[in-house]
């Protein structure tokens, strides 16, 4: 005789329970890793944004347009707590914050789209339990943030006729214009699906004033964007950084590569999910379109997301939707017997082991930046030379501020030796400002340009030079003091 389940019948139970899952599986990931790529340059933008808001953000001083001000205010009014908690766990709880306020969002836009009670919870468990939302809840990067926005636009668009009133649709409206300035374009997400939701259900409501009015939300902060960079002298960064420097707008190649990245680390983290969505959503698109449509919003990322897991994060709750369909539905019915619990089982088994090999590399792949990064701290006259490494940067700044106050002003080159002369470096070590090839300054252009980057800096000599995986010739009065994982530390004379 099958062996049938009951959930609880009230939604608040659901929610809770999803709320204890959640938090169980992320707060020991605010620990693990340290500060990986992004999150150290975050780091040091979040910490002198607490010091002295600015309307475009600083690294080490200087105006960057890597990323709107909005996700960097709103992570310096959190406190930051180094006392009581590592430097990691200290800048990136508030994304774990963030991620478990979007929970009940996510399970109540599901209900508002026609989602039983047992799609939804399950839908939400599933997602709960994917690298797309695991990875970005538990580290220092926007999307949490950004999609805690989105999701709370969608679930005020969404809700039930009657429910808060129309005006509802213009607070939504403006939640859409605060996610540009969290992570830009992603936001016209919001507008589409709020069209969508409407069409294939209550079609008088796309002639609300109101509601078409809240539709402007996107635009407007694409062009106050535009209007703030050119007031700050850089309005021309407007296309070239939202739309047109990703290798998927350009050629045939960097596109097939970033297809080939973007799909494989979502397979890494949520494979057996995405394989069971696409057998849910040929099955049941036609049940709820509008999630169909929400589904299809996935080929942005697949596009976009070279072996970012968190670029999936905004479509991953339609994938965990049309997995739980292909799961639970039988013969219009929900089923969730023993074969059910068994196979669910493995698969979120899986799952979370595929999961802890992400971490586990990425642990391995990073560690040395830090080690390197806390060696540095305190010390004077540093040099760091080659390939970008900004968690040891971000550790290096952090800790003299922690305990100095402020951080030591530094040498910063990033090369790649293979497209100079043999020696190129070399000459960089024994002669800061050579001028035989063009280099960068900027900041603003560390991801955007082909050229060299030196850091702008008073000093003329160095104590201490850094190798950062790269080979150096260095003078017989050179000492190593530190290697690990081609980070080489050099004591000068």
């Amino acid at each position: 005789m099958p062996v049938s389940t009951k959930l609880p019948q009230k939604d608040s139970s659901l929610v809770l329970l999803l709320l204890v899952i959640y938090t169980l599986t992320r707060i020991p990931l605010l620990f693990y890793l340290s500060l990986v790529k992004d999150e150290g340059l975050y780091s040091i933008m979040i910490m002198e944004q607490s010091r002295n808001l600015t309307m475009i953000p600083t690294f080490l001083g200087e105006a960057v347009n890597w990323k709107p001000a909005l996700f960097f205010w709103v992570y310096s009014l959190f406190p930051h707590l180094p006392d009581l908690f590592p430097i990691e766990a200290s800048f990136r709880y508030p994304s774990l914050i963030f991620g478990l306020l979007s929970v009940p969002l996510v399970f109540q836009i599901l209900r508002n789209a026609g989602a039983g009670r047992n799609i939804a919870f399950f839908s939400s468990l599933i997602f709960i339990l994917s690298l797309p939302s695991i990875y970005p809840n538990g580290a220092l990067l926007v999307d949490s943030l950004n999609f805690f926005l989105i999701s709370l636009s969608l679930c005020l668009y969404t809700l039930p006729a009657g429910s808060m009133g129309r005006w509802r649709y213009l607070a939504a409206g403006v939640l859409v214009f605060a996610a540009f300035f969290v992570k830009l374009v992603i936001c016209f997400m919001v507008p589409i699906l709020a069209v969508a939701f409407f069409f294939f259900g209550e079609r008088k409501k796309l002639k609300d004033p109101v509601f078409l009015l809240s539709l402007l939300a996107a635009p407007l902060a694409l062009l106050a964007n535009a209007l703030l960079l050119q007031g700050q002298g850089a309005g021309s960064d407007l296309s070239v950084s939202v739309l047109g420097e990703h290798p998927a707008f350009h050629d045939v190649g960097r596109q097939l590569a970033s297809m080939v990245g973007s799909m494989d680390i979502l397979l890494l983290g949520a494979g057996i999910w995405f394989a069971l969505s696409l057998m849910g959503a040929l099955r049941h698109w036609r049940e709820n379109r509008f999630m169909a449509l929400w589904y299809a919003l996935i080929l942005f990322p697949i596009f976009t997301g070279y072996f970012m897991v968190w670029y999936y994060l905004p479509v991953m709750p339609a994938v965990a939707f049309f997995s739980a369909m292909i799961l639970l539905r039988w013969e219009g019915a929900d089923k969730i017997d023993l074969f059910f619990w068994l196979f669910f089982g493995v698969a979120v088994a899986l799952t979370i082991g595929m999961c802890g090999y992400f971490y586990f590399t990425m642990h391995d792949g990073y560690a040395h930046e830090r080690d390197a990064g806390l060696f540095l701290a305190g010390k004077a006259n540093v040099l760091i030379i080659g390939y970008y490494p900004p968690g040891m940067v971000a550790y290096k700044v952090l800790t003299e501020i922690k305990t100095q106050g402020k951080a030591d002003d530094f040498g910063w080159i990033i090369i790649d030796p293979a497209d100079y002369p043999p020696g190129t470096a070399d000459r960089y070590v024994q002669n800061y400002s050579m001028d035989a090839f063009p280099v960068s300054g900027s900041f603003s252009t560390l991801f955007k340009s082909n050229l060299t980057f030196r850091k702008n800096t008073n000093l003329t000599r160095f104590d201490y030079v850094v190798a950062s995986y790269i080979p150096l010739d260095m003078p017989d009065n050179a000492s190593v003091i530190y290697n690990e994982s081609n980070i080489t530390i050099y004591r000068m004379g």
